[in-house]
């Protein structure tokens, strides 16, 4: 029985790998038409060969052109997004499940700012917050649901944040899970608060701050869970 070798005119294994991500990648690309559980199915194929298409937007704030500045002075400052003040600004995003990183966050002064997710865009918006807060009571962690543009007075879930925490003038990680009917924010790799709610299903992110904030942020990634 003849033994099979990869010698003479054969493709290597190398060659081989190289041409399965060529395929999985353009399979990815040509997926318009499938579900999005579908495309982040092939997605993960395709990072078995090196191929990686994880990211659904990156931001380091060179500029605003990826931003919709819905009401506030937004400025970018020493390649950082600032404001000071009231604000809101919005990128759109049609897609149900995602990750946002903000690599640094940093709050100088104020009753805090706010990471929308699944936003519906316009001033007559729906969706939800996550809110670094510490103008609410002693301060707190906290999720909100918007309904025309409006936040409803009593949060989805709420958690006063630890005696003695720091709130200004240090550079916070800060990540927002969206699963399904599930959030989940994360400051410096630490879970800070859980909240689930069904009503919105997809839409795209923003920033805001409110009364006298002061804040900038930098190096936003969204990514596929």
């Amino acid at each position: 029985m003849k033994r099979l070798s990869w010698t003479g005119n054969g493709q290597s294994m190398t060659e081989i790998t190289i041409l399965l991500g060529l395929v999985a990648a353009v399979a990815i690309a040509s997926l318009t038409l499938t579900g999005e559980g579908t495309r982040d199915a092939l997605c993960r194929a395709a990072g078995a060969f090196g191929s990686n298409c994880s990211d659904l937007f990156v931001d380091n704030f060179a500029h605003l052109d990826n931003w919709t500045i819905q009401n506030g002075r937004w400025q970018v400052r020493d390649g950082r997004l600032c404001i000071e003040g009231t604000g809101r600004i919005y990128h759109s995003l049609n897609r149900s499940d995602y990750v946002i990183d903000i690599n640094l966050a940093r709050i100088s002064q104020g009753n805090g700012y706010g990471i929308f997710f699944r936003d519906s865009g316009g001033p007559a918006f729906n969706g939800y917050t996550f809110q670094y807060d510490p103008g609410y009571g002693k301060g707190a962690f906290i999720f909100r649901k918007w309904i025309n543009g409006r936040e409803l007075s009593v949060p989805i879930a709420r958690v006063d944040a630890p005696t003695g925490y720091n709130w200004y003038g240090s550079d916070r990680q800060v990540r927002v899970e969206v699963r399904g009917d599930t959030f989940t924010a994360f400051i410096d790799g630490q879970l800070v608060v859980q909240a689930r709610d069904t009503t919105f299903t997809q839409g795209g992110i923003g920033l805001r701050s409110w009364d006298a904030t002061s804040v900038c942020f930098d190096d936003l990634r969204i990514r596929r869970p």
